[in-house]
């Protein structure tokens, strides 16, 4: 049998993967019927047929004809992975509606309708809020790739986008780094994005494809052996959605993954955490908070405690996961912090940066500590703990405490005081219930 010839657009590449899943699904309704988030989107959606619902959604891919349910199926989906264990085809129904939302808002963009068209502009000014509230610009160089890095390395970390709100986890996994001897250089930023918001925010086939490549031609750049990403959205991006696409000469690897198959090289300098922890967790098929758990495990005197959460609900907490489903995020994350508190733990550790942003602003009204697991591996390595600051700002009750704190970071970045105060009421709204915007 003939291989099919490589497409030479990301476009053609996506018509291609959608026309082998289409023709492979038999609109059986299995992946609608395990999917977390239907019974729970809309009421239409909850009531209706799995097989109209998934066949709605082949139907416009085939042939562009589109109806309400499978629209809401396709704009609520939480990428949970679960549908593709259901299926007995054995095809990937997360992708197929993967390629039908970047078709879909590539419509609505047309139409001057879409609800996420400015999504990648308003991320880039919250990302440069953010970084300008909590480090200084030497730091901001030196994650971003622009300055220290060496000609080439044997592996790159690489952020991502969103990351760099929460910079304490890039500080943290970069002290493990360097007390593990590993040779990387860093590569972040919205400029070097992987390309997903472009794709599946604004439908921007052909600007997602320019980035990407652009991100891509960077990391070759290193010759190094692994990229290592840390973001599940990058994960999802270059491992499915535009896997086979392009040929990466490096192998793609989160960094939980490549921190356990390093283990046994710094276990014996781990020095004891004493506590129970609670780990936040994410399934969708990605396996990171396994490799966490083994991370975490592998700490003396740590207690881990199973608690009870929505684990399969999404592959993430953030946007183009549970944020697509907004009261299934409230009380997902609720959920998580009553489970942690009922079962004596003392620290709840996020899994991404998107689940802390959400649940360590939920930590002044529950008696348990919230950390990213990276600060817990950081401090059981004996390595300096860095503070927290995107959790001080969010636990703030008083917005001049939050600019004060800040004053000294806002001045080296140029940010307007006046103008940041009058940003950060409508950012931080919803922070009580574990869904605002910042």
């Amino acid at each position: 049998m003939n291989e099919m010839p490589r497409p030479v657009t990301l476009e053609a590449h996506l018509d291609q993967q959608a026309r082998l899943l289409t023709d492979a699904c038999t609109s059986c309704g299995k992946c609608v019927e395990v999917c977390p988030v239907v019974g729970e989107a809309t009421p239409a959606l909850a009531a209706a047929d799995p097989v109209e619902v998934v066949g709605g959604v082949v139907r416009y891919l085939q042939t562009g004809a589109r109806n309400d349910l499978s629209d809401s199926w396709i704009q609520r989906c939480t990428g949970s992975g679960e549908c593709i264990a259901a299926c007995p085809e054995s095809i990937n129904p997360r992708l197929m509606l993967s390629i039908a939302l970047s078709r879909l808002r590539a419509e609505q963009s047309a139409s001057g309708i879409n609800p996420m068209g400015t999504y990648y502009r308003r991320m880039a000014q919250l990302i440069k809020l953010a970084v300008g509230m909590q480090m200084t610009p030497a730091d901001y160089q030196r994650l971003t790739g622009r300055t220290g890095n060496p000609d080439t390395a044997e592996v790159v970390f690489y952020l991502g986008c969103n990351v760099l709100r929460t910079p304490v986890i890039v500080f943290s996994l970069m002290d493990i780094l360097d007390a593990i001897g590993a040779d990387y250089a860093m590569l972040g930023g919205a400029s070097n994005c992987c390309g997903i918001i472009h794709l599946k925010f604004q439908g921007d086939a052909p600007g997602s494809e320019a980035i990407s490549r652009r991100t891509v031609d960077k990391l070759a750049d290193f010759e190094p052996e692994k990229v290592l990403h840390w973001c599940p959205s990058c994960d999802l991006e270059f491992g499915e959605t535009v896997n086979g696409f392009k040929e990466y000469p490096f192998d793609f690897e989160h960094i939980s993954h490549f921190l356990v198959s390093r283990l046994d090289s710094f276990r014996d300098r781990l020095q004891p955490v004493p506590g129970k922890v609670a780990l936040h967790r994410h399934d969708g098929g990605l396996g990171i908070d396994n490799s966490v758990e083994t991370l975490l495990a592998a700490i003396p005197e740590l207690e881990l405690v199973d608690i009870e959460e929505d684990a399969h609900f999404t592959y993430t907490c953030g946007p183009g996961g549970l944020s697509n489903v907004e009261d299934m995020r409230e009380q997902a994350h609720r959920a998580t912090m009553t489970s942690a508190v009922a079962h004596d733990a003392d620290i709840l550790a996020t899994l991404y940066h998107t689940c802390h942003r959400d649940l360590c602003g939920l930590e002044d009204q529950y008696p348990v500590e919230v950390k990213n697991w990276t600060a817990i591996l950081a401090r059981a390595l004996g390595l300096p703990e860095h503070e927290d600051r995107y959790k001080s700002i969010k636990l703030h009750t008083e917005l001049s405490a939050v600019l004060e704190d800040a004053q000294e970071f806002m001045q080296m970045h140029g940010l307007d005081t006046t103008t940041v105060a009058q940003m950060l009421p409508d950012l931080m709204a919803g922070r009580e219930r574990g869904t605002s915007v910042w």
